[in-house]
């Protein structure tokens, strides 16, 4: 009984913590498409080392539960961008398919890397993508490409996004804008192609982290539950602000505060994972 109220405890000391993490991540689901996942790995995973409830694995803890969280988000995301009008649901179909069948291996993988490793490849990848936002957009071609090679695309952006656990925003956002996409309609698409992801990336960490035998407390497989519905709960009331005001920012704007998220947080977060003993992001 002890232990259970110290739980409860440590819980209630990182209410506040989650609940603006929640917001943050809410309001960037709706601006950006991405599904909060960039913001709420790194912080939830520096939550859970620091808090004492998962100490051996909270990068797939933060992964998994991010995928979790990004379910709802991304609902009410697509939602505000449907009614905006900028929801391209024959790209989905298209898409969609192979997304949802590579965001089942984004779990597999993540199964055979070690904490520091998925830090690191968060963290790159972040980076990576920043950079390539901060550079006009190339237009390769108008519209997808044929079967074969947009099959191994969509495959590719559903497990990588799986792996790190964001909602897909980072890889189909620039993805669709080098294909002629408008950026606010690859945003509000992006927004739904994140549920096509967090699915079936959540049903796998779940699997994944319960074959494993993860010890979490109040947790199944590795999504922690407790940090999924706080965050989810502030993230509700803040996302359809963000779609609203996508609709406002010009385009290079909003490029530029993408950019901006990546490259920062993916930098601190790449930087720890190799630095032994090191804090996860915000310093130490």
């Amino acid at each position: 009984m002890a232990i259970e109220f110290s739980h409860i405890l440590t819980l209630l000391y990182f209410v506040v913590p989650l609940l603006l993490t929640g917001v943050i991540s809410g309001f960037l689901a709706g601006l950006l498409g991405v599904g909060g996942g960039i913001v709420i790995v790194p912080i939830l995973a520096y939550l859970l080392e620091v808090s004492g409830i998962h100490t051996t694995t909270p990068m797939h803890v933060a992964v998994g539960t991010s995928l979790a969280i990004i379910v709802p988000t991304s609902i009410i995301s697509a939602r505000s961008h449907f009614r905006l009008g900028n929801v391209d649901f024959q790209l989905i179909k298209q898409l969609g398919p192979s997304v949802f069948i590579g965001a089942f291996g984004g779990a597999i993988l993540a199964s055979y890397l070690d904490n520091n490793a998925l830090k690191i490849i968060f963290g790159s990848l972040a980076v990576l993508i920043g950079i390539s936002f901060m550079v006009r957009v190339i237009v390769l071609r108008h519209g997808l490409p044929s079967i074969l090679p947009r099959t191994f695309i969509g495959s590719a952006i559903g497990l990588i996004s799986s792996l790190v656990g964001i909602g897909g925003g980072s890889l189909t956002v620039p993805t669709l804008a080098s294909c002629g996409w408008d950026m606010r309609r690859a945003v509000g698409t992006s927004s739904l192609m994140g549920l096509v992801i967090a699915i079936p990336g959540m049903v796998s960490f779940m699997i994944v982290g319960f074959a494993s035998n993860v010890d979490i407390s109040y947790g199944i497989g590795f999504v922690w539950l407790p940090g999924a519905l706080i965050i989810s709960f502030a993230a509700y009331f803040v996302t359809p602000f963000g779609a609203m005001y996508s609709s406002k920012i010009n385009q290079s704007q909003l490029r530029r505060i993408f950019a901006i998220f990546l490259i920062i947080v993916g930098a601190r977060l790449a930087i720890s994972g190799y630095l032994s003993g090191g804090m996860l992001v915000f310093g130490g």
